[in-house]
């Protein structure tokens, strides 16, 4: 509440996780951070979105 009347916020977040083992770099894991915020922005307010990536499995 504010002195002007009741204040709405929204919420969209992306997130990113890595690990140890992926040698990612802090650019990478922000990158796809906000591939995910920008998913989570196009599908409305209020969302939530966690990056994920289809590996090519190759022999």
């Amino acid at each position: 509440m504010t002195t002007k009347g009741v204040l709405s916020v929204t919420l969209s977040l992306g997130m990113a996780e890595a690990t140890k083992e992926d040698e990612e770099t802090l650019y990478g894991i922000l990158n796809k951070a906000d591939k995910a915020l920008y998913s989570a922005k196009q599908e409305g307010r209020n969302r939530v979105r966690v990056y994920t990536e289809i590996k090519e499995i190759r022999n």
